[in-house]
């Protein structure tokens, strides 16, 4: 089956996707795009296969009949939507081939222990890391109309690396009628941070590090005039800082490694964290590059909130 083009594509777990479901239609609502789900069969290994096929595969037909049931249903006349079973038993390839010609990949995030979590993996970390369109991670149980923050955070960890991300979160924030915060987190790689590291020193790193952000932010504050910007420089672990964002936004983006990395590091340990343990909807982004990423930005128009790279 051909999917939609730039549909928000969800991927269906036999486990639960509430959660993810109502943000997939709220954002294919908010931009006018058909939402496409998909179910990947997942085989038992070996041999045992053969026996269980039918019946693993009744199971999934039924997983799926029910989400689009309960999709067409929340969202009505103004979202089509359609869907589609694989079979092939590979939920991460399958899932990353169907974001070709896509405009979001949204999944729900399991709450795993961290022992599971080092046997089984993460499906939403192998996806996030080779989608070839921003993928959504939504912790189960959000409710995305619960307590919105009104907030659009974007970190930025080096200001050449900013235009395409910052510009997603300028679209956000005039689109929501939303204030823009520009968080900046650091911390010295040593265990003496809190001795060298005083009043002065964090004074004129925030100075430095807002005089460098201003000439990249000056064109997008032009062109988004209707959009409240401030600056926020955190002395803090990366990951603690982008954790925090999270409690004050209503999602967390966070922007992926550079592709010439080795495989297996294209998801840095701030996402990877924020992926795990962020009480809000997480966004990666694919590789931002300031020609790709503007592109990227202005077709998806998605829901962002808080960045970084890592």
């Amino acid at each position: 089956m051909t999917v939609p083009t730039n549909a928000v594509v969800l991927g269906i777990g036999a486990d639960g996707f509430d959660a993810a479901l109502a943000v997939a239609i709220a954002e294919a609502r908010r931009t006018q795009r058909p939402l496409h789900l998909v179910h990947v069969l997942q085989l038992p290994p070996g041999d045992a296969y053969v026996g269980v096929y039918g019946g693993v595969l009744d199971a999934a037909k039924a997983t799926l009949d029910g989400a689009l049931a309960e999709a067409r249903t929340l969202a009505g006349s103004d979202v089509p939507v359609t869907g589609e079973l694989m079979d092939t038993g590979w939920v991460v390839d399958d899932l990353v081939r169907r974001t070709d010609g896509a405009s979001l990949l949204v999944m729900q995030h399991r709450a795993l222990s961290r022992v599971k979590r080092v046997f089984v993996g993460s499906m939403v970390h192998g996806v996030a890391g080779r989608a070839h369109v921003p993928v959504l991670s939504v912790p189960e149980g959000w409710d995305p109309t619960s307590s919105p923050k009104g907030v659009v955070t974007v970190a930025v960890q080096d200001p050449v690396e900013a235009p395409a991300i910052l510009r997603s979160g300028f679209t956000e924030a005039r689109d929501r009628g939303a204030r823009l915060v520009v968080l900046h987190a650091w911390w010295l790689a040593s265990g003496f941070d809190v001795v060298v590291v005083d009043g002065s020193v964090r004074d004129e790193w925030a100075a430095r590090s807002r005089e460098e952000m201003q000439p990249v932010l000056a064109p997008l504050q032009e062109e988004f005039p209707d959009v409240d910007v401030t600056i926020e420089v955190r002395h803090a672990p990366p990951v603690e800082a982008v954790l925090d964002a999270g409690e004050a936004s209503d999602v967390l983006v966070l922007g992926r490694r550079h592709h010439r990395l080795p495989i297996g590091t294209h998801l840095g340990p701030v996402v990877r964290a924020a992926l795990d343990h962020g009480s809000c909807p997480v966004l990666v982004t694919p590789e931002l590059r300031s020609e790709v990423g503007r592109s990227e930005t202005e077709s998806r128009g998605a829901l962002t909130g808080a960045a970084a790279h890592g």
